[in-house]
């Protein structure tokens, strides 16, 4: 069977046959790598019958009317598959009722005339409503919130210590640096995500790969910040967790087997003691409110529990086959004999969201302009939440990955499913808003990890290397409307990690948008050193480093660099590496003289930050660690328990981090820079 009526089928389902690597070659898809990809797509492709048919469900697709489309304020739109009409009935989301008279009559769609608001607005049609989410020009923008550029911390919920907190930071501790921050002048707190992991297995605590991005990590609530101090030491004293819980809050890095399951153990015991006090009335309605989506989630979260500790079966798709269906009598049975229990999964998300969000009222009460900016990872677990109770959303079979690159020369394969563009189309792109508005709920601002996957993914069948995957499209004009819609509905910034390789034009895009892309110093570079600070771009986020990076001082210090063979020769091309990177602080006027020994780093985390502070970026973020001069690095890309990845704890209580003089020394670059010392 010839492979051209494949690839011609791939190509207009949004899968392209073919890609460029990193050498500029170009490169052809496998067919069978295609053939598995459009199947993922619900298109199969395996003979020329299927392909005439997968061919064709596309064409009547695009003649029906979909259930939202998305539009732009000022701009005409087309009504897609609508028979003509003198005049549509529009309800703006406002309540205002309009009657509308197409612009013009084509044969398959009405183009209609431009809003001029934002909003989700229902068109009512004989054939059913069609909602038109029309978007802003661009997302708001950290200038709309303040007026002109600003700076923040950014830092990893788990690495902050608070009381009581059991050895887990949690919004608590949020709420602490969030104030220490504000008093030296930051309007943003960056944040690692929030997504819900796996109460069923406190090791899987990769904040990239969540169970579900709608809802979140229980194990970041903390009760202080909601509920009486003596409901909370209440619940301690009986469980008998004290001296246990502050032995895990004392160590070096969090023992996520342990601390986990004692961390829930005293959330159960403050729901039981919650749930016979007179604050309960509040949470009585948000579960009296709950939706399906949060109950599929509790139940699932239950189920799991159960069937993990009683069968040792992970995966749902191993499960019972009546317990596979979420919908079904098996675990609408299931529900009912383990009511308590899936009360108490809804509790947890309850007091998580209040404690988010009471974090980010004590940063906006301190001063801060955005305050909180939260992160959203670019794919969930396959065997998580979310597939389990909307199977239809994702696309489990094909993992998220990346092509080889000069870092990684077999590619990238991730481990994470991704939200299916055929399903988002066809359901109106619920999931998708859905999780930004889990994300923006209680936020500021939102971070798109890979926002290029907004515009395309690199997606690999299950069982086959990443070299063996392909770029499949994604609506990315709808996506970016509805984030812009978002943004401009929860007056929110948003920055898209940008980092990596990206379509042609996609950073001016970004800058169109309104999205802040990410400048990052050790990679702005030019054929002949770094990149001057004032040449950076105003449309972005200037960052010292990121978490999958060394802090300033270890890479200064090379404690990032592997033991081996090539050891020598690491170290020659770090040496070279600080010289380069000196002068280019030297050039820009934050330092002078020679370069400091490689033991020495403290000088050059100092010369960074005020490196980064001359750039005309909108918004400078520091890491928390560079603020401090630490070495560590919390996440080695390509490593799991090779690394202590996701696990480092500061030493110092959250709130007091920046009570040292010399961490406000270096970032007073940014709320005072004529009087910030040469180093």
């Amino acid at each position: 069977m010839s492979d051209k009526y494949l690839r011609q089928l791939a190509q207009k389902a949004g899968v392209s046959p073919q890609w460029t690597d990193q050498a500029g070659n170009d490169r052809a898809v496998a067919a069978q790598s295609l053939r598995e990809i459009l199947a993922a797509l619900g298109l199969p492709a395996a003979t020329e019958a299927e392909i005439r048919d997968s061919s064709a469900l596309l064409d009547l697709v695009g003649q029906n009317a979909p259930p939202l489309i998305t539009a732009r304020v000022g701009k005409p739109f087309r009504l897609p598959g609508v028979a003509g009409a003198s005049k549509i009935a529009v309800t703006l989301e406002g309540g205002e009722t309009r009657r509308i008279a197409p612009r013009e009559i084509l044969p398959d769609a009405l183009l209609l005339p431009a809003f001029d608001e934002p909003g989700y607005h229902v068109a009512h049609l004989p054939a059913g409503d069609i909602v038109i989410a029309t978007a802003p020009k661009r997302c708001v923008t950290f200038a709309d919130l303040k007026g002109g550029t600003g700076f923040g911390l950014a830092a990893q919920i788990y690495s902050l210590r608070s009381r009581d907190d059991g050895g887990i930071g949690n919004f608590g501790g949020v709420a602490d640096l969030g104030r220490a921050a504000a008093k030296l002048g930051a309007d943003v707190l960056s944040i690692s995500p929030v997504h819900a992991l796996f109460g069923a297995e406190p090791q899987r605590f990769s904040p990239y790969s969540p169970s579900t991005r709608l809802f979140y990590n229980p194990l970041h609530a903390d009760p202080a910040l909601v509920l009486p101090a003596a409901m909370v030491a209440q619940a301690i004293d009986l469980t008998g967790l004290a001296a246990e819980m502050a032995r895990l809050s004392a160590l070096p890095q969090v023992d996520w087997p342990a601390a986990a399951p004692a961390r829930l153990q005293f959330l159960r015991k403050l729901f039981e003691i919650f749930q016979n006090s007179s604050e309960s009335a509040e949470f009585a309605k948000f579960r009296q409110n709950a939706g399906p989506l949060l109950r599929d989630h509790a139940v699932f979260e239950v189920l799991q529990q159960k069937i993990w500790r009683e069968q040792q079966i992970w995966s749902w798709r191993h499960w019972p086959a009546g317990l596979r269906d979420p919908a079904g009598p098996a675990v609408a049975a299931f529900e009912r004999e383990n009511a308590e229990e899936v009360d108490f999964q809804i509790f947890l998300q309850w007091l998580t969201g209040q404690s988010f969000g009471a974090a980010q009222q004590a940063c906006r009460d301190s001063g801060m302009k955005a305050g909180l900016i939260t992160d959203l990872a670019i794919g969930m677990d396959p065997d998580g939440s979310h597939s389990w109770s909307r199977p239809a959303d994702i696309l489990t079979s094909l993992s998220i990955g990346a092509p080889p690159d000069y870092y990684a020369a077999e590619g990238q394969n991730w481990g994470l499913a991704a939200l299916s563009p055929r399903a988002l189309a066809a359901n109106g792109f619920a999931p998708f808003i859905e999780t930004l508005r889990a994300s923006l709920r209680h936020s500021g601002g939102l971070r798109i990890d890979h926002v290029m996957g907004m515009s395309r993914l690199w997606l690999v069948p299950q069982g086959r290397g990443a070299l063996e995957g392909a770029y499949v499209a994604l609506p990315q004009q709808d996506l970016f409307r509805l984030i812009a819609l978002e943004s401009w509905r929860h007056r929110a910034m948003i920055i898209g990690e940008d980092l990596g390789t990206t379509p042609w034009g996609f950073r001016e895009f970004l800058g169109d948008q309104g999205i802040y892309g990410m400048r990052v110093l050790r990679f702005e570079r030019q054929d002949h050193g770094y990149a001057p600070p004032k040449s950076w771009s105003r449309d972005a986020v200037a960052m010292t480093t990121t978490h999958d990076m060394i802090a300033t001082a270890g890479w200064w210090k090379g404690a990032d660099l592997d033991d081996g063979p090539r050891r020598a020769q690491l170290e020659a091309d770090r040496y070279s590496e600080r010289g380069e990177l000196w002068e280019a602080f030297r050039a820009s006027g934050v330092v002078e003289g020679e370069n400091p020994p490689a033991w020495d780093g403290w000088p050059a985390v100092d010369a960074a930050i005020g490196f980064i502070a001359q750039t005309p970026c909108a918004l400078k973020i520091v890491a928390i660690e560079d603020a401090l001069a630490s070495e560590v690095q919390p996440n080695v890309p390509g490593t799991t328990v090779e690394k202590p990845n996701w696990r480092h704890r500061f030493e110092t209580e959250a709130g007091r981090l920046l009570d040292d003089e010399r961490a406000g020394r270096r970032l007073l670059p940014f709320t005072n820079s004529a009087s910030a010392p040469k180093t």
